[in-house]
């Protein structure tokens, strides 16, 4: 119950930093989406359902804080199901490179997901479909994924241990 809470607070952590760090390292229009890693993070070690959860709650703030207040939970619940089904029971006595890499498809998909979302959702610069999708998606998820790699080998590997 402990680390819930901690989750919580490292949720608004996040969004704060995704709204005033991150979405300021554009590249053709193109963030890195730390809540996304941390979705994915959430629903490989605890489930899909808590993923979605927390997805949910994350958007909303995330929402809050950008304006977008309906398409960030949307964003937020989906990844949060799609990165659900590389969850790791506990229980299964995986090994740390399994869930090592349970945890980067989970936030391949949960990126390519949320990218995907955004990019036919959201239009500000009112480009076509086909620059837009190819520019938000795939550069988003390669700096997104940049990141997730860091994030697991210095903060998450200890966690993620056998």
């Amino acid at each position: 119950m402990k680390k819930y809470f901690l989750y919580i607070a490292l949720a608004f952590i996040l969004a704060l930093a995704q709204r005033f760090l991150f979405s300021k390292l554009l590249i053709l229009h193109a963030s890195p989406d730390v809540l996304a890693i941390f979705i994915a993070y959430i629903s490989v070690s605890a489930g899909q359902r808590t993923g979605v959860n927390y997805g949910f709650g994350t958007g909303l703030v995330a929402g809050m804080l950008s304006g977008n207040l309906g398409l960030s939970a949307l964003i937020g619940t989906v990844q949060g199901f799609v990165a659900g089904f590389y969850h790791v029971p506990e229980e299964s006595h995986a090994t740390s490179v399994k869930k090592k890499r349970m945890f980067y498809a989970a936030s391949l998909t949960a990126l390519i997901a949320g990218n995907l979302l955004q990019s036919i959702m959201l239009d500000p610069l009112a480009l076509p479909l086909y620059i837009r999708m190819p520019e938000t998606v795939i550069l988003g998820t390669l700096m997104s994924m940049t990141l997730t790699v860091l994030t697991y080998h210095f903060a998450l590997k200890k966690l993620l241990r056998d």
